[in-house]
């Protein structure tokens, strides 16, 4: 095996040892070995341990803030919930069979012929406040087609 060639591969051109060895077609303890009998090598080997563990370190700080910054953005979605339902209360006194059916649409089916939805036992037991069904127009609610 070429010597020079695995200093410049590692040195030089700043590859890791898996890809010497496998450009070398050999096993990359035979390329650790060769690579230990230069000084530089302990050197080298602990500047990519301390960039590594900055480059380790700016993408844990980055992942923190981007899902900090996905919690604010799903806590202002159920503020806004909030207060539209603490809106809707307030002017009635109760919530109106559409607000409700809304609030719990996970929990209704469409039936296309009668063109209602319908209250799914499977989700539950129905809350006396439920309807069991409600009426839907066409044009009202297209997802259900």
């Amino acid at each position: 095996m070429d010597v020079e060639l695995v200093r410049k591969y590692y040195f030089e051109d700043k590859l890791k040892i898996v890809e010497i060895a496998k450009i070398l077609g050999v096993n990359k303890s035979t390329v650790s070995r060769v690579l230990k009998q230069f000084p530089e090598y302990h050197q080298e080997k602990e500047r990519r341990k301390k960039e590594n563990q900055e480059k380790a370190r700016q993408w844990r700080n980055e992942y923190k803030k981007q899902k900090r910054e996905q919690y604010d953005e799903d806590y202002e979605l159920v503020i806004k919930d909030h207060r539209e339902a603490v809106q809707r209360l307030s002017r009635k006194g109760k919530l109106s069979d559409e607000v409700l059916v809304k609030l719990c649409i996970l929990h209704y089916d469409y039936n296309k012929e009668k063109e209602r939805l319908i209250f799914n036992e499977s989700a539950g037991k129905r809350p006396a406040d439920l309807p069991r069904s409600v009426y839907v127009h066409k044009n009202v609610l297209k997802q259900f087609r």
